[in-house]
């Protein structure tokens, strides 16, 4: 597949973008040259609101006709691959481009207003090494130098890690890559951002210590593995009595890892387990209750298992939890499930 476009800058004025930078200028330059008549717009649940507006903007400044993707999306992995083949042009808005999924999609970053020094130099007090890699995700990445900075004069150095495979952006990381974490010898790591699920896989892929940094309320805190490692070790205890397992195949052109799917149906047999694969869009509850499916392995996003679990009657295992339960992993050997 061709690399898709990726383009960040200047405020798009509308309404449903406050707080972020969207270059729509930009994109609709890029229309206009491309000489596309059909554009598709597509974009995360925080910013569907503006996007009636935006096909206004750009038909108005184009003359092409706008079809908005009123399908949910979870990320960059998450392009809707059939509106694609509909338009001429496709816009996905608020991610940095995955190197999978079809050439016709131009990704429009949306880069957060908030300024870092403030809660960085806040996490500086906390940090015990002098030496941290430092992490975001690309909502933030493009202040990452002045977050160095802050750190700086606290007496610390920040290491970011290089944009390599998925990873666009040095220092970027993504709920199923943290390539730019490992890539960094450091004793411990500072993650700016808001919520949890980021730097719990910092933890879990490093081992080391990680404070998060969040721009949004200004809090500093450490994050703490154990209650998730808890919860894992759980789902893979009540696995244990499952003899159906389906194997989860995502459609997403950023999830689907068939040829891993097709490895651990392989390896679930060759203990007399049941294995079916299951090639699916969205993954729900019920799917997979009416398949008969006593526990399920998942080689789509990570958080699927890890963060909707509870929506599940039956436990959902990660590649290598599911390693785990067969005996082919230590549970000591712990790892993050990571899609490269």
């Amino acid at each position: 597949m061709a690399r898709a476009h990726s383009t960040a800058g200047s405020n798009c004025g509308f309404a449903g973008f406050s707080g972020y930078d969207l270059d729509l200028d930009k994109a609709v330059d890029l229309i206009r040259k491309s000489g596309a008549r059909l554009v598709g717009v597509q974009a995360p649940e925080g910013l569907k609101r503006a996007m009636p507006a935006v096909a206004r903007h750009i038909e108005e400044k184009t003359g092409a006709k706008v079809i908005i993707s009123g399908d949910p999306c979870f990320g960059a992995c998450d392009v809707d691959m059939l509106l694609a083949m509909e338009v001429d042009l496709m816009l996905h808005l608020g991610h940095a481009p995955l190197e999978e999924g079809p050439g016709n999609v131009i990704f429009l970053e949306a880069r957060m207003r908030e300024d870092l020094d403030g809660v960085v130099e806040k996490a500086a007090l906390v940090l015990k090494a002098r030496r941290v890699g430092v992490t975001t995700t690309i909502q933030h990445v493009h202040k990452l130098k002045s977050a160095l900075e802050a750190l700086e004069k606290h007496g610390i150095q920040g290491v970011v890690g290089p944009a390599e495979g998925r990873v666009s952006r040095a220092g970027q990381v993504l709920g199923c890559c943290y390539s730019t974490a490992r890539a960094v010898d450091v004793e411990e790591y500072l993650f700016i951002g808001t919520g949890q699920f980021h730097p719990l896989g910092i933890a879990l892929a490093t081992g080391k210590r990680v404070v998060i940094a969040d721009p949004v309320t200004g809090e500093v805190s450490d994050i703490d593995t154990d209650p998730l490692l808890r919860r894992r070790f759980g789902a893979i205890t009540r696995a244990r009595e499952a003899k159906r397992f389906a194997v989860l195949v995502s459609k997403k052109p950023g999830q689907r890892r068939m040829d891993l799917a097709k490895m651990l149906k392989a390896l679930g047999e060759t203990r007399g387990l049941e294995m079916f694969l299951v090639y699916l869009d969205n993954i729900e509850p019920d799917r997979l209750l009416n398949l008969g499916a006593e526990a399920a392995v998942s080689t789509a996003c990570p958080r699927v298992a890890l963060d909707d679990a509870a929506k599940y009657r039956i436990p959902i295992l990660t590649p290598p939890e599911f390693e785990v339960l067969l005996g082919e992993r230590e549970w000591g050997d712990y790892r993050f499930d990571e899609i490269e």
